[in-house]
């Protein structure tokens, strides 16, 4: 068992580092979805090693961090957890020292990690882009942007990247490879999904379909869907500030229709809704959401519609 637990630790730091490979990633997959612990301590591992290759300090203070995060894993009193942190903390540090002692041969740079777990978290990137990450999500990106402007995404963001001439801004994930000079977009492109999202507000983008190898232009106001299943795509316009505005303080619905309302407050709350009433979802509403949990959000919706709201097994919010 104790060999078992600490191949998922050097599978969590390979994923960190990006080093894994698309076999170990579904494999780590299945593991952080079989319970809430396993989900938990990777989260943990991931802000651990956040704090450390962001800050890139020295040795004693990434071993002070280390020994911060193992006293609080025993002030939780997970026994079992000390045992598994023993083999990680191995790993950490030589992923760690790797990068500070060989950032040019192996990086071109230090690699940082950034990882949001049940909020958002903005994020500024060495060329001035910006950046908010939905939560469960982890962008990975070098200090330095010295010859190209890359990052590898996991999760949901949302991306407003500052133009530089010459100089492409890349996004890849596991399905999509995305290139752009300067503009605003989305991508979603979660593991437990099958299918891969992007949205444009404005600009131009160029999306690259990683297995067939199919590139689409994309205008403002467009939604490309991949289907990682049956490799089908689906190219529609929307209004892409549904899709958007979730990077925002509050949410500001006048005369909305809740069709539009559910899109936002998917995104808004990293949650997935369906209702199959036409009549509710061509609803006008006016309300705001600022800091309230989603169960009163959806409270204030039985209110002021005919609607009720119940979440199934898959956490999935049904909406009749």
């Amino acid at each position: 068992m104790l060999h078992e637990q600490i191949e998922y630790n050097v599978l969590i730091s390979k994923y960190l580092d990006n080093g894994i490979s698309s076999e170990e990633k579904k494999q780590l997959e299945f593991w952080i979805m079989q319970s809430k612990e396993n989900k938990a301590y990777f989260w943990e591992m991931a802000k651990s090693w956040e704090e450390s290759t962001i800050a890139l300090q020295d040795k004693t203070i990434v071993r002070k961090q280390l020994i911060e995060f193992f006293e609080r894993q025993k002030l939780r009193k997970r026994r079992t957890l000390l045992k598994w942190i023993s083999g990680a903390a191995a790993v950490i540090l030589l992923l760690i020292s790797l990068q500070l002692f060989l950032p040019n041969v192996f990086f071109g740079g230090e690699i940082l990690t950034v990882s949001s777990e049940d909020t958002k978290k903005e994020v500024f990137l060495p060329d001035g882009s910006q950046v908010w990450l939905n939560a469960h999500s982890m962008l990975s990106y070098s200090s330095k942007f010295n010859h190209s402007r890359k990052v590898r995404l996991t999760g949901e963001a949302l991306f407003d990247v500052h133009a530089d001439q010459g100089r492409n801004f890349v996004v890849e994930t596991d399905n999509v490879t995305i290139e752009v000079l300067g503009t605003l977009f989305l991508v979603s492109d979660r593991g437990e999904s099958s299918k891969t999202e992007t949205v444009l507000e404005s600009g131009k983008i160029n999306l690259k379909l990683n297995k067939s190898g199919e590139e689409l232009q994309m205008k403002p106001n467009q939604q490309v869907v991949y289907n990682h299943i049956d490799g089908s795509t689906i190219v529609k316009n929307v209004n892409a500030a549904d899709y958007t505005s979730w990077r925002k303080s509050s949410l500001i619905f006048e005369n909305t229709r809740l069709r539009d309302v559910f899109i936002q407050m998917e995104r808004w709350y990293n949650v997935d809704i369906q209702c199959n009433n036409s009549d509710l979802l061509n609803t006008p509403v006016s309300f705001t959401i600022d800091e309230e949990p989603l169960s009163e959000t959806l409270n204030i919706l039985e209110q002021i519609t005919s609607s009720s709201w119940k979440k199934n097994i898959n956490e999935m919010i049904i909406i009749e």
